[in-house]
């Protein structure tokens, strides 16, 4: 299903009515760590024996998703690390390359450059499918996120726009916020507020409604990671160089630094924990850090399981028990002990 194109002259904050039409995995044995004792996980289970292009990890870590080299789409549920659903690559008209759970795990939001597929989780079948069209008629989806209920979605795009789609209510609008590809789309403060990154270096916090800027953060390059905590309002972004940035999302100032030594220090996850309190980080490597915000001190750090060269954190979460979850592109789900 297609959703009505937008004419490139509108306004950016104009809001549109579509119809919305509704359409219609291999466990491996677990990995022994190679790591030094105080970065060894307290437990590890490599899901797929494959490089993954991108993953997911619920907010209350019950369920995973694994998107493999071979578009292998899987959902796993992490307690009895069991197969939910699996889709293979010719279940797709195009390649897919990102993947976004709902907050409430009752949908999957799949997208490749163009097109946008949710799938219901309980039955496990394709609940509406569209392609997604920018202001620019070339533009291909470059992140994905959906909210809460899963019934509204955003699509960042490579031009810079930022698309939402209401499914309940049948409506869709786009907002032109960026200069260039759009990294990071979230929903925040009940789904009235977006937060989004992009690689003109700029972090915004707009309004759902009409597109209106709330507070804009920027760095110097591309927006490498951010983390957004709701308790306290604090917003964490880092760039492709060695500049990152703490603030208070409701003032927009400053709230504190990292103390690190290197020159250089790229970061590719952020996750704030205890209420806003610390920081966790993930590098492009291996390593996982532990930060108190109070004083921009490291507390302590982890190393991942490395099953091949240049695997990295995708995505991570803080279990009800208060365990790390971590979930690397080699497919390895791993926690540990904060």
């Amino acid at each position: 299903m297609i959703l009505s194109h937008i004419d490139s002259n509108k306004l950016a904050s104009s809001i549109i009515s579509v119809s919305l039409m509704a359409f219609g995995l291999i466990l491996t044995g677990c990995g022994q760590p190679m790591a030094t004792p105080e970065s060894k996980p307290s437990a590890i289970h490599r899901y797929v024996a494959d490089n993954l292009i991108d993953a997911d990890l619920s907010s209350d870590t019950k369920l995973a998703v694994t998107l493999s080299r071979t578009r292998e789409l899987s959902v796993w549920h992490n307690a009895s690390k069991s197969l939910l659903h699996h889709w293979l690559a010719d279940d797709f008209d195009e390649p897919i390359y990102r993947v976004s759970l709902s907050g409430n795990n009752q949908y999957l939001a799949t997208v490749g450059k163009h097109q946008v597929s949710i799938f219901d989780l309980n039955s496990g079948k394709l609940d509406v499918s569209w392609l997604a069209q920018g202001f620019d008629s070339d533009a291909s989806i470059s992140s994905v996120h959906l909210s809460q209920s899963g019934k509204r979605v955003l699509l960042g795009m490579n031009e810079g726009s930022v698309i939402t789609v209401d499914l309940q209510n049948k409506q869709l609008s786009m907002f032109q916020l960026h200069d260039g590809p759009v990294s990071h789309v979230e929903f925040i403060a009940y789904d009235t507020r977006i937060l989004s990154a992009a690689h003109d270096g700029h972090a915004l916090l707009w309004a759902s409604s009409d597109g209106r800027v709330i507070e804009d953060f920027s760095l110097a390059q591309r927006i490498t990671s951010i983390s957004f905590d709701a308790a306290q309002g604090r917003i964490f972004i880092a760039d492709a160089l060695d500049n990152h940035l703490i603030a208070d999302s409701h003032t927009g100032e400053s709230i504190g630094q990292l103390a690190f030594l290197e020159r250089y220090r790229y970061f590719r996850q952020a996750l704030f924990v205890d209420r806003g309190k610390t920081l966790i980080t993930a590098s492009s490597k291996q390593k996982v850090m532990s930060w108190d915000l109070s004083s921009g001190k490291e507390k302590q750090h982890w190393n991942i399981t490395a099953f091949t060269a240049g695997t990295t954190v995708l995505d991570m979460a803080v279990t009800p028990s208060g365990q790390l979850m971590t979930l690397s592109s080699d497919g390895a789900l791993e926690m540990w002990k904060l």
